[in-house]
């Protein structure tokens, strides 16, 4: 079986799936290494999805239409993302489906 890296019994992080999600995150504002960018079609719209590195880990990282507007004043083409440090913090954002507050994440800076 190799190289793959079996789960950690001591935390749940290694069961909370291929997306990152807040609650993952313990420390605010919490920096990330964008290491790959890739676009897919989800019901017959475009979506960009960053590939970032958190706490020794891949995670997929959908980027909303806020942050995809925020990474445009940055930088001029998506795969341009790929390298950049990403800083983000915690928001309260409405779950359209449900209609109540989860945390999410936000993008405020770039390296």
């Amino acid at each position: 079986m190799g190289d793959e890296k079996q789960p950690d019994l001591d935390s749940w992080d290694d069961f909370a799936g291929d997306y990152i999600k807040a609650e993952l995150v313990k420390e605010w504002p919490c920096v990330f290494v964008c290491v790959g960018v890739d676009a897919t079609t989800e019901d017959g719209r475009n979506k960009l999805i960053a590939t970032i590195e958190y706490k020794g880990r891949s995670w997929k990282f959908d980027l909303n239409k806020t942050n995809q507007k925020f990474i445009r004043t940055k930088i001029a083409a998506p795969k341009e993302l790929a390298g950049v440090k990403i800083t983000c913090d915690k928001i309260k954002v409405r779950n359209p489906t449900t209609q109540s507050l989860v945390d999410s994440l936000i993008i405020t800076s770039l390296e």
